[in-house]
């Protein structure tokens, strides 16, 4: 298996990976992104604590743009990047994640976005895969709206959570 390092380092850039969409996938990357760029997008529990990331991290996905899921989860975990520079983002395709990680990880199929979140050491502290679980649980009553981009906050909150629970591992609560 070629290391989260190497990985990394082939990794896509987000603008890179979503300018080989076609027009109504990156219509719906710019439509989130303009949603996330809204002053009103992100609360301002949200923007304390993004600031308060203390750590570097490295998000690992393996994505493609023909997946609306990886449409709107990876434009949010973009905007993650450019809010907090701590916060990395590269992009592998499906299939290469299929090569590199399907056994290591132990999984029986590589569902997308499936995202490491990788400490400064490289090592694995979590995973966000497809999407947020306020959608997941919601089920077809949420569908909608998810699509509509209005979960991107929830895609943050998952990350920001598995960050907050490695740098204070000793408190339950966030």
């Amino acid at each position: 298996m070629p290391s989260y390092q190497d990985l990394i380092a082939i990794g896509e850039r987000f603008e890179a990976f979503a300018s080989r969409g076609l027009p109504a996938e990156i219509e719906t990357v710019r439509t989130a992104q303009a949603l996330l760029l809204r002053a009103d997008a992100l609360s301002a529990d949200m923007h304390r604590r993004l600031a308060a990331i203390q750590g570097r991290y490295y998000l690992l996905a393996a994505g493609e743009m023909w997946c609306p899921d990886c449409q709107l989860n990876l434009a949010a975990m973009d905007h993650l990047q450019r809010l907090q520079p701590k916060v990395s983002l590269a992009i592998i395709s499906k299939a290469r994640a299929e090569h590199a990680l399907k056994t290591p990880l132990n999984l029986e199929r590589i569902s997308i976005p499936l995202v490491l979140v990788l400490d400064d050491k490289l090592e694995s502290i979590g995973r966000f895969v497809e999407q947020p679980q306020a959608v997941v649980e919601g089920g077809e009553a949420v569908k909608a709206d998810y699509r509509a981009g209005r979960y991107l906050q929830s895609t943050l909150t998952e990350l920001l959570t598995i960050i907050e629970a490695h740098e204070s591992p000793n408190t339950t609560e966030h």
